[in-house]
């Protein structure tokens, strides 16, 4: 595993005259394999975005730990992680407010590599220039600023920064979120690429479940800081086992072909609970259609449901598949 989180817990203080804290992110554990790409989705408020922030060590943790490359990065300082740094990096969300607006492109792009002195300074010129050729920039745009080019280009920008010092795992924060559909399939078509080129190993936050099918190996499913479903792709959306991972699916727009089968529209009702005033016990049963009194009483913990993990009470079944143990018995797994 190159990335691994172990009951990350994320907290924040409240300001003003509220007192108390709101839990962002609340007790996640994961695992990331080394060349995948780890989906994680859910709604908007979920906690992912500052999952990833935690992953990165961007924000300090409030307990758990996150270990790269077998190393336990939870409390480094900041001289310490710097080397980390070099091997992970991340794309945020908007592809303006990240970038420098005062700086041409090639001082964005140039940037770590001085920071962090991995380049000879003469070197650096035809560095930046590669490195915009493999996002698809002619290098003679260089010299503009950001203010000059679209959302597309300007996260082409954002992504040419984070492979400057070779990475070997990205945190992309919704990559493609602010970008019309036809630049979103680029920078998508842009990011497998590169990650065939390079070995990269993506952990790839998104609330539209329609792009992570597309990029994920597996997924993992987020709500109200909590992860409640945990699957390879495939059998995630073929058939998921936890109801807030159904509604979610239900809610991806479907194109009409004779005789596909439609899923049906699951609409939840009343909104997502502040993470200041959280529900006991399982933090989606006032929105979840199956709830009965033990998940009014008892949070559920994430438990192994055959290949995947799941936090539910009541999960949906899943297709029971056939498997072949060492001895060449065929055995069935749920």
């Amino acid at each position: 595993m190159v990335l691994r989180a172990d009951n990350v817990v994320k907290t924040f203080a409240l300001r003003g005259k509220q007192k108390g804290t709101v839990t962002a992110v609340d007790g996640v554990s994961i695992e990331v394999r080394s060349g995948e790409t780890l989906g994680i989705v859910g709604e908007s408020g979920c906690g992912k975005s500052t999952f990833g922030q935690c992953l990165t060590r961007l924000i300090d943790l409030t307990s758990g730990t996150v270990e790269f490359e077998g190393e336990d990065i939870s409390s480094l300082s900041r001289r310490r992680l710097r080397p980390v740094r070099r091997r992970l990096q991340m794309v945020f969300q908007d592809p303006y407010s990240s970038l420098n607006p005062r700086m041409r492109v090639a001082d964005i792009v140039a940037e770590p590599l001085r920071i962090h002195r991995t380049t000879d300074r003469r070197a650096i010129p035809d560095r930046v220039a590669d490195l915009l050729e493999r996002v698809g920039f002619d290098p003679s745009m260089a010299g503009r600023y950001p203010h000059e080019f679209s959302g597309g280009q300007r996260q082409r920008i954002g992504i040419a920064r984070a492979l400057a010092l070779n990475p070997s795992v990205l945190v992309a924060d919704e990559p493609v979120s602010a970008l019309d559909v036809s630049v979103q399939a680029q920078v998508l078509n842009l990011l497998a690429d590169l990650q065939d080129e390079f070995g990269l190993t993506y952990v790839f936050i998104a609330h539209d479940l329609g792009v992570v099918e597309h990029v994920s190996d597996r997924v993992a499913v987020m709500y109200l800081g909590d992860l409640v479903e945990l699957a390879d792709a495939e059998e995630l959306y073929a058939s998921p086992a936890h109801h807030y991972t159904e509604a979610l699916l239900s809610a991806i727009p479907q194109i009409d072909r004779d005789g596909a089968p439609r899923r049906e529209r699951i609409v939840l009702s009343g909104d997502v609970p502040s993470p200041a005033n959280r529900p006991s016990g399982c933090p989606f049963h006032p929105r979840c259609p199956a709830a009965t009194e033990i998940c009014r009483k008892e949070r559920p913990t994430l438990r192994t449901l055959g290949s995947r993990q799941v936090a539910c009470h009541h999960p949906l079944p899943v297709p029971t598949t056939r498997v072949v143990t060492p001895t060449g018995q065929s055995q069935s797994v749920r």
